[in-house]
């Protein structure tokens, strides 16, 4: 119990919900500005979940703060109706298309703050282009493809801009030749070369330059990392659906105040940089995950309205009523599942 605790330290478990309501706060800021100019009557804007602890009223809204550090939610007039609402101000009878904004919008903030941080870090941090600093000796067969200085710009289909690009690229390499287009005294070459394996997976055999970098390559880069965030997001999820990993690699907010925790411990220059790459990760992860096709989610939701908007047909409120409580009731046991596979982790 005593390793369970410093894990759990009371610094991290504040970083952690600090941070996490942070993200949360975006998200429904990004909900509550673009309904609130649309016209829809907003009923509560609440950070956290379960019994108030905190509530003001300030014109139509209840501003609340309550219990539970696990999200947060903006109550819409008509959002989750199972019967036709025929306000004018319901969020169910504005145009298809502000709804899809309304929708999108919590997702947009939480992806802007994931770049945000990207660009702070790389500011401090500098950035890794995906230009070749050295071969490394032990492939020294590589020497014949690629040299220092040369930038890899796209590996088979694939666009590289960054060395995480490269490497999440290779995370899935099978080992099959793989055609590296480059750049080489200001040509672009083409070649084929078939990645050498290690006890670690498939290696190109190339370490990658590392530099400063001003406000504006910071924000590009920013952009970069933020894209390479999202498609390790998609590529995660891909997985869980094809079987090739299981529910058990999901992490929850135990797991995350554990990582947390580990970082603060591991003190150094560094620290403060760890941790906002932590929560960078998570808020893009965050951003994308509410935005697939599912009932509950915000996807869910768009997925109706894009209905709409297209056959000009409105969904029956009840199916969305119904779904999106059957959608929650699944997330909610998704989560509990999650969860309880954290702590026991803490236990192994």
């Amino acid at each position: 119990m005593q390793e369970i605790w410093k894990e759990c330290e009371t610094l991290a478990v504040i970083i952690t919900i600090i941070g996490f309501g942070i993200m949360v706060l975006l998200h429904e800021m990004g909900h509550f500005l673009t309904a609130k100019k649309f016209g829809v009557l907003v009923h509560e804007f609440s950070i956290g979940m379960g019994p108030k602890l905190f509530s003001v009223k300030k014109g139509e809204t209840a501003y609340s703060l309550r219990a539970l550090p696990i999200g947060g939610y903006v109550k819409l007039e008509g959002e989750n109706d199972t019967e036709e609402n025929t306000s004018p101000r319901a969020f169910s009878n504005i145009a298809p298309i502000k709804r899809i904004i309304v929708l999108f919008a919590g997702a947009a903030m939480n992806i802007v703050l994931g770049w945000i941080i990207f660009v702070i870090i790389n500011l401090n941090m500098g950035v890794s282009p995906s230009v070749v600093r050295e071969i490394t000796p032990e492939m020294s067969k590589f020497q014949n493809v690629l040299s220092a200085g040369d930038e890899i710009v796209r590996l088979n289909s694939t666009r590289t801009h960054t060395f995480d690009d490269v490497s999440l690229f290779m995370s899935r390499c099978d080992g099959s030749d793989i055609k590296i287009t480059y750049k080489h005294n200001n040509s672009i070459k083409t070649k084929s070369f078939t990645p050498i394996k290690t006890d670690s997976g498939y290696k190109l055999g190339v370490m990658f330059l590392s530099e400063k970098a001003g406000i504006g390559k910071s924000a590009v880069y920013g952009v970069y990392d933020t894209m390479y965030i999202a498609k390790a997001v998609f590529f995660a999820l891909g997985d869980l659906f094809t079987g090739r990993e299981g529910l058990d690699t999901l992490s929850g907010p135990v797991e995350i105040v554990s990582v947390v925790g580990t970082v603060t411990k591991n003190s150094s220059g560094y620290t403060l940089m760890s941790i906002l790459y932590l929560f960078a990760m998570i808020t893009v992860n965050l951003g994308i995950f509410n935005l697939l096709p599912f009932p509950a989610l915000d996807g869910g939701s768009i997925i109706f309205a894009f209905y709409e908007l297209v056959t000009k047909k409105k969904v029956k409120p009840e199916l969305v009523g119904y779904a999106g409580m059957i959608g929650f009731a699944l997330l909610m046991l998704l989560a509990a599942y999650v969860t309880v596979g954290d702590i026991k982790g803490l236990f192994k």
